[in-house]
This record gives C-alpha cells, sequence and structure tokens, in this order.
C-alpha cells in the first residue's frame, strides 16, 4: 500500500499505475483511509470532551439551588432568568416562565453552540445539534441542583468500553462517508474517461478514483485532526480528485498512442 500513498502525494499525474492494485490491496487501503479520518474525529471528539468538563464545571459554580417538586421548578429563593454561554453550552435557567422554547432553539442556531440545556419552569429541555428534546418534570421529582452537578461533573468522563464503543462507531461511519465520496468519485471518473477518451473498465478507474481522493481526505483529516475546520470540505475533496484523474487519464492516453 505505500507505493499507492506515494503514488498520490508525489505523482498523481501518473494515478493509472493504480490500476495494478489487488481486491486485497483495494480492501486494506481503503480501510486504512478510514482509518485515518476515524483518528482525526477521535482527535476532534477528545477535544470537544474536555470542553464539555470544563464547560459543565463552568455552568455549575453559578447554578442556584433548586428541586424539581411537583412537576415545578421551586428555587429557595426569588431568583431571575438568566442565560449562561459557554463554548460548548448554552445553559437556561428559567424558574419564572418567560423563556420560550422557541427562543433557545432560534439563540442555539445564531449562536452556532453545539448544546443547548434548559432548566425551564415546567419542563427540561435539551437541544444536541438542532435535535430538540423536551422531558416532562413529571419523571424527575425530587431533582435538585446537588444532582445535576453531579450529572454536569461526569461530563466528558467515559469508560474504556465506552470510548472502544465510540471508536467504533466513528469507525463504520468514516467508512460510509469515505465509500459515499468514493462512489461519487467514481462515477464522475467514468465520465471523464469519455472525455479524454480513455478504454478502462469501471473496476480499474474505481482503484484510480480511491487514490486520487486519499490524498486530499489524508491532508485534510491533519488540519481537523490539529483543529482547523475548512468550508466546502467534499467539494474541495472532488475538485483535487478530479484533477488528478483528469491529468492522470490524459497521461494514460498519451502512453497508450506511443
Amino acid at each position: 500500500m505505500k507505493e499507492y500513498l506515494k503514488l498520490g502525494f508525489t505523482d498523481p499525474q501518473h494515478l493509472y499505475h493504480a490500476n495494478e492494485m489487488s481486491r486485497k490491496h483495494l480492501f486494506y487501503y481503503f480501510s486504512l483511509l478510514a482509518l485515518i479520518i476515524t483518528f482525526s474525529m477521535a482527535s476532534i471528539l477528545l477535544s470537544v470532551m474536555g470542553s464539555l468538563r470544563v464547560d459543565g464545571q463552568e455552568i455549575t459554580e453559578t447554578l442556584p439551588v433548586f428541586e424539581i417538586r411537583d412537576n415545578e421548578l421551586v428555587v429557595e429563593t426569588d431568583e431571575d432568568s438568566y442565560i449562561h454561554q459557554t463554548d460548548s453550552f448554552l445553559f437556561f435557567f428559567d424558574p419564572n416562565g418567560s423563556i420560550k422554547i422557541e427562543e433557545i432553539d432560534n439563540n442555539i442556531e445564531r449562536l452556532n453552540v453545539p448544546i443547548g440545556v434548559g432548566l425551564m419552569e415546567d419542563q427540561f429541555y435539551l437541544n444536541v445539534l438542532g435535535q430538540g428534546l423536551p422531558l416532562s418534570y413529571e419523571q424527575l421529582n425530587g431533582f435538585d441542583d446537588t444532582q445535576f452537578k453531579e450529572v454536569f461533573s461526569q461530563l466528558g468522563r467515559f469508560s474504556p468500553v465506552v470510548l472502544l464503543s465510540i471508536f467504533l462507531v466513528t469507525y463504520l461511519a468514516s467508512g460510509l462517508s469515505l465509500l459515499y465520496e468514493w462512489l461519487i468519485v467514481a462515477l464522475f471518473a467514468n465520465v471523464l474517461k469519455t472525455l479524454t477518451r480513455v478504454t478502462l473498465p469501471f473496476k480499474k478507474l474505481a482503484r484510480m478514483a480511491l487514490v486520487a481522493l486519499s490524498v486530499p481526505t489524508i491532508v485534510i483529516a491533519v488540519f481537523e485532526a490539529f483543529g482547523f475546520f475548512l468550508p466546502f470540505v467534499f467539494e474541495i475533496k472532488l475538485g483535487f480528485a478530479l484533477y488528478f484523474l483528469y491529468s492522470s487519464l490524459k497521461n494514460y492516453k498519451k502512453n497508450q498512442t506511443i
């Protein structure tokens, strides 16, 4: 597989040499790319987990004393409703019923915060990445500020079994995402084959497409692992991959006619 990685990075205009890749090497190459993407996503996840723990502690430091009693949020003294924003959370404490769920959703979207938590007058509200989940206090009677702080203190802390499960799920998701991108690039490669008047079966074009896609995929994964996020990631991958494929197919045509 090393020669194909080297080919993609040092001589992408001759990607047609990837036609010689065996099915076993193709499987290993795909698995390696999915693993690289997974490690990049895991690095991001660990960073988010650390932020959750720090931000959770920040929120609990200013939390008033309260208890869920008779399906309502009850505070010991008169407390004004307030909003506390961190990098990971938008926290709403509203014992007075002055904040609406729509206001929470709009603020989360506007401020681009991944998680919203609302202790409302008559319900608990959670919004994760734009997906809202209201929860009746009937299921939380007796819940108080001490228990809330305990829950938040556990954020970002996972057992090895949970971490392994997250890694496996992330690897599966990375593989499916890579498979989708590979299919799109391979279909475009089939169009480029017609434009360059090259005769190659689709299975060989697919091998070229995977190696062409690997270059921008690995570079972007490294950038994201260090916290640098680019817009239009798929479009960037597609653009570079198609450029490499077009150049390689032209060279292949030239060598065939010599």
